[in-house]
């Protein structure tokens, strides 16, 4: 699904500072494929992870997910003749896609439609899962690079990268 979201840095006492994510943002999707990430691919090396999917793919990306890391990241597009299900993760900056940098942060990303972020803080190793909700106090619904720009952000979980693996769908459903 086009559950839009966020990787990124925590920035001061409230803020974040990423990249956009485009595809299965929700929790049991990029929520279990970053933790799965930390754990395998970058061998516990926060700095090295967040280094690779911020800083060195500043466009962002269209998806991450069940993706194989060994594979240079570059987006292919779908009706490229040569597309085969490409199994590389897929950046706007790197391939068919050539992107600018695009910062994503507290105040434009429920305006661009993202309804979870995932920010990290480096120091303590959390992995804090945020998600949008309108005035109203119901859970934003992003679509098509839209949603409310006055949408709040809540953090709905705080994932000990050292501890145990968290129940993704619980995590989910307590947006909701």
């Amino acid at each position: 699904m086009g559950t839009r979201g966020g990787i990124a840095r925590i920035v001061g006492k409230s803020g974040f500072r990423g990249v956009y994510h485009h595809w299965d943002s929700y929790p049991s999707g990029l929520g279990e494929q970053l933790w799965s990430l930390y754990h395998g691919f970058f061998k516990g090396d926060l700095k090295r992870m967040l280094r690779f999917l911020i800083n060195e793919h500043p466009a962002g990306w269209s998806t991450i997910c069940n993706k194989d890391f060994s594979l240079k990241a570059g987006y292919v597009d779908m009706n490229d003749p040569s597309y085969r299900e490409d199994r590389r993760p897929q950046c706007y900056c790197h391939g068919s896609r050539h992107k600018k940098a695009h910062v994503l942060t507290d105040k434009n990303a429920s305006g661009s439609g993202v309804e979870y972020v995932y920010a990290f803080d480096e120091k303590t190793n959390t992995m804090y899962i945020l998600s949008s909700y309108i005035k109203s106090g119901a859970k934003m619904i992003g679509f098509f690079g839209a949603g409310d720009p006055n949408a709040e952000w809540r953090a709905i979980a705080a994932v000990d990268l050292n501890g145990a693996e968290p129940n993704w769908k619980m995590i989910e459903a307590s947006a909701r």
